[in-house]
């Protein structure tokens, strides 16, 4: 954003001429010399519009004296420095102007970087080796592909602004063209794109305008009128709906940047909700919203694997069935036979277990599952064979660049990563519930033999989830590589390629770390980026321990607090109570750790890598005129990606259609649930002792992963939740609502947010606290916590609604409360 000084420079400031290598913004009207940023506010500028000057170092002269991290020759250094003296002694915004940013095929919507403030003439030329730079950054090829995009630099004097923001010529979420959406921040815009600030939001209609938000004492209602009349004219100008950055300088509205809006949806189109029998729950806890057409075709995998888990341990359910209500997730349990059979009386229920066919077989089955130990043979299974098979998997997958493949290669490729993931999430869903029993026992042994809760029992295994903690561990020794150059760029915010480019040690590490850690979806939807693609991320986590100074506790700091425990339980046990104790806690230590450690190789890397693969299939469609932009392959099913990128078809309809699907679907979320609930599970005495603790044990274990029986407790200053990791903090809140918003956390803060994924725990080094709206005591989030020894309150149901960010708390963790302090 252009904004934000003490000094005022009017927005219509003649920019002194120029000759040869730098450009007067008014010249740079091709961008393909000028890129697309400073190409659209010269045609602006011509057009009337109040755009600040410029001038402009075309793409072409950058690439002959620059290449990669080149100095900038002399003779263009001068030019550049005679033509922005004019302007007098004010700071400079400097930014990338990139020749395909904000086209119809890729937006590379905040991959390139911009410098703020400059002053002086070494600041400035090395502004612009930054920006130039940004281009050969990580997140851009990840993005891009290996070839790195031609951008140009647009310089222009920062403007005085009072309020800055941005401002969407057609609802950006519904795809609603009558209407402007006006997202507003005091002082520098800057403070809204980094999210340091709440934005105001303002939904204006030609005969109405109004605030949409608790952020209030922006804009008033004339203001924000006269940026939305701006929106429209440059929408008008430009030929369709719009992204614009503003900003107000007095009672001027000035405009800073304006680009398409490549991700609208098109207008919505209603979707059939088709309820089908039986009781139907809201699953917010993997699917918090709607899923796109990629993911949600290679996630009705886990319907096949939750049927075989059931009927590997024999449950007394056919398995637990997920299917799109509407377009949002919904979870039911099926019963055996697949119909709801009508509610007996307590007393009939255990000879319907000794008449009912369908359940005596069944009752079998869980019966010689459990002696036979075939939960703990799968528990084994997991570390003998199935982790060291998809880590190779992984490695050989990992080391193929889907950019150097031919089409034919990649598509085996997609192949390749689809296949990975089926199999993890077979693996995945067999092992959780062989983990269930094996936990559930356990949870079991150390209530009826010691009256222990689930806090108490827990901390005889807490410190053994290795793969928990290790991305932090692994983040310690990247922290360590900073030297000082690296320091100071993070201490002051720099941009992620300058803080990378500084020190060859600290960036071989940070390469490294990526390298092992970073191919891993930050959510379970393809479309959100991988935390490769976010190194801003990462070097945020670092600069969060180097401002702590402390290194995470390794697992093993855990060992001797939990090595006494066990033995003094053992010193109140004799006999056939001790064998029972030792039998369960030797089964919980090796499948424990498991809950967190096969996410890594089933889950979440397998995902990461399939969106590595996803992507390159969207260059190529997009570069091919098949689809409109990268990220629209995930509006198609994966076997219509591979066929498109085979016969070369246009699936533009296609992805349209969807579009407006999916903007209908979010605005119009479904109830909590559909159906008739058949209240809690029938009575199970009568069983055999092997089935009911079966059966048990997986109850128990639905119960503490999802805490799906949770209300909201408490009152104005405190809420109640289930108390998941033991220990107070008090600090400041920050409401993070997904995983695009991990650069707003900083060390320190109470992380609040409705549930967390694995890869979450890259964070928890820095969190002091963690509250959640959802999940029990076995949900990632509170396993992670009590592997980093970070308090912790789930299933408040409100946190996320009823905390906002700066407030201070007390976290307690033990008592699963958060008190609001101020």
């Amino acid at each position: 954003m252009v904004e934000d000084t003490d000094q005022e420079v009017s927005a219509m400031t003649t920019t002194p001429p120029t000759t040869g290598r730098v450009l007067p913004l008014a010249a740079a009207i091709d961008h393909r010399v000028a890129g697309r940023k400073a190409a659209t506010l010269a045609r602006l500028a011509a057009a009337g519009f109040p755009v600040p000057p410029g001038v402009v170092l075309p793409a072409a002269v950058l690439d002959r004296t620059l290449g990669e991290h080149g100095a900038i020759p002399g003779e263009v250094a001068s030019e550049l420095i005679a033509a922005v003296r004019a302007w007098g002694d004010v700071p400079l915004a400097v930014r990338s102007s990139g020749i395909d940013e904000d086209g119809a095929r890729a937006s590379y919507a905040g991959l390139f970087t911009s410098v703020l403030e400059v002053r002086g003439d070494d600041a400035l030329l090395d502004a612009v080796q930054v920006c130039r730079s940004s281009a050969f950054g990580a997140h851009v090829t990840s993005y891009a592909g290996a070839r790195p995009p031609r951008l140009a630099v647009l310089v222009q004097p920062m403007v005085a602004a009072s309020s800055a923001g941005v401002a969407f010529t057609a609802d950006p979420v519904t795809g609603e063209r009558g209407c402007v959406v006006v997202d507003a921040v005091a002082g520098t815009g800057e403070r809204l794109a980094s999210g340091a600030a709440t934005p105001e939001r303002w939904i204006v209609h030609r005969d109405d305008a109004r605030r949409h938000s608790t952020q209030r004492g922006v804009l008033d209602e004339r203001r924000a009128r006269a940026i939305a009349e701006m929106a429209r004219r440059v929408d008008a100008q430009l030929g369709g709906p719009q992204d614009i950055e503003w900003a107000l300088v007095g009672d001027e509205v000035v405009l800073l940047q304006a680009r398409p809006v490549t991700a609208l949806p098109v207008e919505p189109r209603p979707v059939e909700v088709k309820v089908p029998d039986g009781y139907w729950t809201r699953e917010a806890s993997h699917a918090p919203r709607p899923w796109l057409p990629f993911s949600r075709a290679v996630l009705d995998l886990r319907n096949e694997a939750l049927r075989r888990m059931a009927a590997e341990l024999g449950l007394l359910f056919d398995g637990i069935e997920l299917r799109q209500i509407g377009g949002w997730e919904y979870a039911r349990i099926v019963p055996l036979g697949g119909k709801q059979p009508p509610r007996l009386p307590d007393w009939l229920v255990p000879i319907a277990f000794r008449l009912v066919p369908v359940l005596r077989r069944r009752i079998h089955e869980s019966v010689t599952a459990m002696r036979s130990d075939v939960p703990g043979r799968l528990v084994r299974r997991w570390w003998q064979e199935w982790q060291p098979g998809f880590y190779a998997r992984i490695r050989a997958l990992r080391e193929v660049a889907p950019d150097t493949l031919s089409n034919a290669a990649l598509a085996g490729h997609l192949d390749a990563a689809l296949a990975l993931l089926r199999d993890g999430v077979d693996v995945h869903m067999r092992l959780h519930g062989a983990l269930g029993m094996v936990l559930g026992e356990f949870a079991f042994t150390c209530r009826d033999l010691l009256g222990w809760d689930d806090t108490r029992t827990f901390s005889l295994l807490s410190g053994t989830s290795t793969m928990s903690t290790a991305p932090a561990r692994a983040l310690a020794d990247v922290t360590a590589a900073a030297g000082p150059r690296v320091r100071a760029l993070l201490a002051r915010g720099a941009p992620a390629d300058e803080a990378l480019a500084a020190e060859e040690e600290f960036a071989a590490a940070f390469d490294g770390y990526v390298r092992e850690f970073g191919c891993r979806a930050l959510a379970y939807e393809l479309a959100e980026p991988s935390l490769e693609e976010r190194p801003d991320v990462v070097l945020g986590l670092v600069r969060d321990q180097l401002d702590d100074g402390a290194r995470p506790r390794e697992n093993d700091e855990q060992a001797p607090d939990r090595e006494a425990a066990a033995a003094a339980v053992r010193g109140t046990l004799r006999d056939a109570d001790l064998t029972r104790f030792e039998r369960a806690l030797t089964g919980a230590l090796l499948a424990y750790p498991a809950r967190e450690d096969n996410e890594f190789f089933t889950v979440s890397v397998p995902l990461g890598l399939l969106r590595r693969t996803a992507l390159e299939v969207g260059r190529r469609l997009a570069g091919r005129g098949q689809i409109g932009a990268v990220d629209d392959v995930f509006f198609l099913r994966p076997d219509e990606a591979r066929d498109r990128l085979g016969d070369g078809g246009d699936a533009h309809d296609v992805v349209a259609g969807r579009k407006g699907e999916h903007a209908w679907v979010l605005a119009h979320p479904g109830p909590a649930s559909y159906g008739r609930d058949p209240g809690p599970p029938p009575p199970l005495r009568g069983l055999p002792d092997e089935a009911r603790l079966a059966n048990e044990a997986f109850l128990w274990t639905v119960d503490r992963i999802l805490a799906s029986d949770a209300r909201s407790g408490g009152h104005d200053r405190m809420l109640a939740g289930i108390a998941a990791s033991p220990g107070r903090y008090t600090g400041p809140v920050r409401v993070i609502q997904s995983e695009a918003e991990f650069d707003r956390l900083r060390g320190g803060d109470v992380l609040v947010c409705p549930v967390t994924s694995p890869v979450w725990s890259v964070l928890f080094p820095s969190v002091g606290a963690l509250v959640t709206d959802h999940g029990g005591t076995l949900s990632h989030p509170a396993i992670i916590a009590r592997e980093y020894g970070v308090p912790a309150v789930v299933a408040t149901c409100s946190g996320t609604a009823r905390l906002r960010d700066g407030q201070v708390v007390v976290v307690d963790g033990t008592a699963g409360t958060v008190e609001v302090l101020g």
